[in-house]
């Protein structure tokens, strides 16, 4: 599900919330036109971008008008925009439409013919906006659409606080549009610090969600609150929040942090309910998801929540016959299959130990040998990594030299081999050739006892044969099968 149809649930609930929906019989109380409507569009030169080969402008323009279409006669609606007049320049903000009863033609006749120039002055564009709202007996939705973040060097989310302490009545939301590798954290700060919600849409679709919720969304948020603080090392840090039902398991909110105390806490508006939250970590490694179960939002009120993803060491050393030896390290969250981190060990001491940087928690570790043959893995469990601590483990492989070559009459004979150990799993196979470089070719193996046949690929009637013999560790055994007499 994505974010704006997760968005789309919670104001859905907030409806439901202010107007105390008790069933069926009560459906005719939901509001029958949406609140006032001011639409900030952001048309600065970025928004020829394309998006599944389309444009974004002309994405956002069949969007709005497929939303104006749908609004009701008598709705009051207005439309900033910014960028779309002037390159360069960070005053090009106009008010295309003051608020007003909705002229549907005339609306969206003013949003087609919007020509994407420009910069992205965000800041002054909610200013303007502010500007428009300021006295009006109605509180205002005001809605933010921008395809990137501020580029005249303002602070939006700052203008918003003031707007909001000089008693201005509006709520703010605000939306991404195709906007999901750059850090927004000052259109998220806009949107919490404006009492809304951010939506991050994707595609045309998430977008018409996106502003169809924000539009029919009442004024007034709930007052319920979830503050949710993310830090690690003693710093703030990045991390998602995901909300949903603890009754249904349905999606209802969703943010990010940041590492920006504008953002961090994270403030996520709640009707009154019962709530799972998940958070996940950001960049990390290790153990990233916590998780907060059947926390209550009762009469409004404001539940705070502090997570920590502090990061520790796990050094993994691995050995063979007492020297560095190579093997794949792949660590997992304890007791379970859902690998965190990986990487390989060599035989040099600069990567072996293999280290790993993780937030705390407990992990298992599976080491695979790169040197010996048939699979070995062992499993390391029940490792815990302090914050700012270094947990140390080590494994020591045991192997020893298999040798195995075959000749005719003094001469080097091409045969296939396959070894087995001595309950008859294969362990390696492989071919000699007739060069002294691969006659006899060589494998590391267990210490143990081996069934190997061999295969001649030329002679005559491809005989074969079958001989038995032992490793020792450390030491190196050769055969030689010979195919003459």
């Amino acid at each position: 599900m994505s974010r704006s149809v997760r968005f789309l649930t919670v104001l859905s609930l907030c409806v439901l919330t202010m107007f105390a929906v008790s069933g069926p019989a009560r459906a005719e109380e939901a509001p029958a036109a949406p609140p006032d409507l001011l639409l900030i569009l952001d048309a600065s030169g970025s928004m020829w971008g394309h998006i599944q080969g389309e444009n974004k402008i002309v994405i956002a323009r069949r969007v709005i008008k497929e939303l104006v279409g749908e609004l009701p006669e008598g709705s009051e609606v207005g439309l900033v925009a910014y960028g779309h007049r002037r390159e360069g320049d960070c005053d090009d903000i106009e008010t295309i439409a003051e608020i007003a009863a909705l002229d549907k033609a005339a609306f969206t006749g003013k949003v087609e013919a919007l020509n994407p120039k420009g910069k992205t002055p965000i800041t002054k564009a909610v200013v303007a906006a502010f500007d428009n709202v300021r006295g009006r007996d109605d509180a205002t939705t005001i809605l933010l659409v921008s395809d990137g973040i501020e580029t005249c060097g303002g602070d939006p989310c700052q203008a918003v606080r003031d707007a909001k302490a000089s008693g201005i009545e509006f709520v703010m939301h605000v939306v991404g549009f195709d906007v999901a590798k750059e850090d927004v954290s000052q259109l998220e700060c806009a949107a919490q610090a404006g009492g809304g919600l951010y939506f991050d849409a994707q595609n045309a679709e998430e977008l018409s969600e996106a502003l169809e919720a924000a539009a029919w969304a009442p004024p007034e948020i709930p007052d319920g609150r979830l503050s949710l603080k993310a830090v690690a090392n003693g710093e703030l840090t990045d991390v998602t929040v995901n909300v949903t039902d603890s009754e249904t398991g349905e999606e209802i909110a969703g943010g990010r942090t940041y590492t920006s105390p504008d953002t961090n806490p994270r403030l996520l508006p709640l009707p009154d309910g019962v709530f799972d939250v998940r958070v996940k970590a950001v960049g990390m490694k290790g153990n990233i998801d916590r998780r907060f179960e059947r926390i209550e939002i009762k009469d409004g009120s404001k539940v705070e929540r502090q997570v920590d993803f502090s990061t520790g060491e796990l050094a993994i050393g691995i050995t063979r016959n007492g020297e560095l030896s190579d093997a794949t390290v792949r660590v997992f969250v304890a007791g379970t299959n859902e690998q965190v981190a990986g990487s390989r060990s060599y035989d040099h001491e600069k990567s072996n130990p293999a280290v790993f940087k993780l937030t705390s928690g407990d992990y298992d570790v599976e080491v695979r040998s790169v040197e010996i043959s048939g699979d070995l893995r062992h499993r390391i469990e029940g490792i815990t990594v302090d914050p700012r601590g270094r947990a140390e483990r080590s494994h020591e492989f045991s192997s020893g030299t298999l040798k195995i070559g075959a000749i005719k009459d003094g001469d080097l004979v091409d045969v296939t081999t396959h070894i087995a150990n001595a309950e008859g799993k294969a362990v390696a196979q492989g071919r000699t050739y007739t060069s002294e470089k691969t006659n006899p070719k060589t494998w590391e193996v267990v210490p143990g006892k081996y069934k190997v046949k061999v295969k001649a690929v030329r002679l005559e009637g491809k005989p074969s044969k079958e001989v038995e013999v032992t490793v020792e560790q450390g030491k190196t055994t050769e055969h030689m099968v010979d195919f003459g007499g």
